[in-house]
């Protein structure tokens, strides 16, 4: 069996905070990038892409190590802000592979001046969790799934939903129809866990008011972890999930829809969150498909 690591660079990132969550319950090991040694065989896993990860690999092929490691950046951010459209998200990407800074060249110029060559590749393979973005970049995709120990369902409800989302102007316009008691606040744990239990909805509003409607496979994981019946804007390819496990709107009809199930009998829309629950967290759960993505990839790349 092939031994597969997970690798965390120097910056904490809070909103992966699930990810590294998801990574433990899996009971996948967990080692900073300074202790990578691609010379040992194994696949070697980090979320996201940071400097020190570039400048640690590229260290030990200026050293000339044999390389036996598979090394992969699982890249779940969007296309948008600062990663740019899909095309720039699809470049910085194969940068990555080809051995090149982020500039697009084989050299950079740290603050200092100094001049740094690249000696090889950083990457050998980037996987995305959407199935529609990994089809439009030519990017491996991977089901991001979720864990039963990620969170559990709660009975006592009071707020109307929560979005775990930073209230950006494109969230924030329909945040502001609803009122502010009636929303779960935006939390980290251990505040957010009864925020969550509390809930009767996930809501799912995109980053930004632009045409990329990509999912965003953490925070649906983590509802579906809480069985959270989830309403999301429209997203070009939602698979895994499915009219059975999620309801989807256009951004101009979500308010309604959501005062609409609001209204409406709870249990069916309990039920599917539930659903939801079973599914990502049994057939798609985390580590299976963290396994079965690495069983594929070596198959074809060794």
């Amino acid at each position: 069996m092939t031994n597969i690591t997970f690798c965390t660079t120097g910056h904490f990132y809070e909103s992966y905070r699930d990810f590294w969550r998801l990574v433990e319950l899996s009971n996948f090991p967990i080692i900073p990038v300074s202790e990578l040694d691609i010379s040992q065989e194994g696949v070697f896993i980090t979320a996201p892409m940071n400097e020190d990860w570039r400048e640690h690999i590229n260290e030990q092929h200026k050293q000339g190590k044999r390389v036996n490691a598979h090394l992969v950046l699982w890249n779940i951010e969007r296309p948008g802000g600062s990663a740019g459209g899909v095309g720039n998200y699809a470049e910085q990407c194969r940068y990555l592979v080809y051995g090149l800074w982020p500039n697009g060249e084989k050299t950079k110029q740290r603050a200092a001046g100094e001049i740094v060559e690249s000696y090889g590749r950083f990457i050998d393979e980037v996987w995305v969790a959407d199935r529609r973005l990994a089809e439009e970049t030519h990017l491996r995709f991977v089901v991001l799934g979720s864990d039963t120990g990620l969170g559990e369902p709660g009975s006592e409800k009071r707020y109307d939903f929560c979005h775990m989302s930073y209230e950006l102007p494109h969230r924030a316009a329909i945040y502001n129809k609803f009122s502010a008691e009636s929303i779960g606040p935006n939390s980290w744990p251990p505040e957010r866990d009864e925020v969550l239990k509390q809930s009767r909805f996930g809501l799912n509003i995109h980053q930004e008011d632009r045409h990329t409607p990509f999912q965003e496979p953490l925070r649906l994981a983590l509802y579906a972890a809480y069985g959270l019946p989830i309403i999301t804007e429209t997203i070009f390819d939602p698979y895994p999930w499915s009219d059975e496990t999620a309801i989807f709107c256009s951004y101009d009809s979500i308010v309604r829809r959501l005062k609409q199930v609001l209204d409406e009998d709870y249990e069916p829309y309990k039920q599917m969150g539930l659903r939801a629950r079973e599914t990502m967290t049994g057939e798609f759960q985390f580590g299976k498909c963290v396994r079965l993505a690495v069983s594929q990839s070596l198959d074809s790349w060794r």
